[in-house]
């Protein structure tokens, strides 16, 4: 069930992933397939480029709740411009129109400092999910 639900959805290269053979670090793109057994997750690029990543090689946006909430939180213990930043983010979902979580992803990748605020890797997202589905 959760390798349907990927499909379509919106990734950050890891900026700092160790080994990137596809060349793609910090570039955003979109999941077209997964095959979650072998931890294998297809992007698509921009310039109709596919690559293969494993799960935690890819970030992804947390809940716009979260990210709200993370914002409350870090309102008196971060500089001005992490706080503005992460403030655009949480405005541009809320309100936003179009593509907004391709430009709030863009918006994550320009600032490294707000990333743990506003992104997750995908394997963590996965694992979340998967305990979910469990419970129920």
């Amino acid at each position: 069930m959760i390798n349907e639900e990927l499909r379509g959805t919106l990734v950050l290269v890891h900026p700092e992933l160790a080994h990137d053979p596809a060349g793609r670090l910090n570039e955003i793109g979109i999941i077209v397939n997964s095959d979650l057994a072998d931890d294998d997750i297809l992007v698509s690029f921009q310039d109709n480029e596919y690559a293969s990543f494993t799960s935690d090689a890819l970030l992804v946006l947390l809940p716009a709740e979260q990210i709200h909430q993370n914002l409350a939180d870090m309102a008196y213990e971060t500089s001005f411009p992490d706080l503005k930043a992460l403030t655009q983010i949480d405005l541009f979902l809320r309100y936003g129109s179009g593509d907004k979580h391709f430009k709030v992803l863009e918006m994550a990748r320009e600032n490294k400092n707000i990333q743990p605020f506003c992104l997750d890797t995908l394997e963590n997202v996965i694992a979340i999910k998967q305990a979910q589905n469990q419970e129920r």
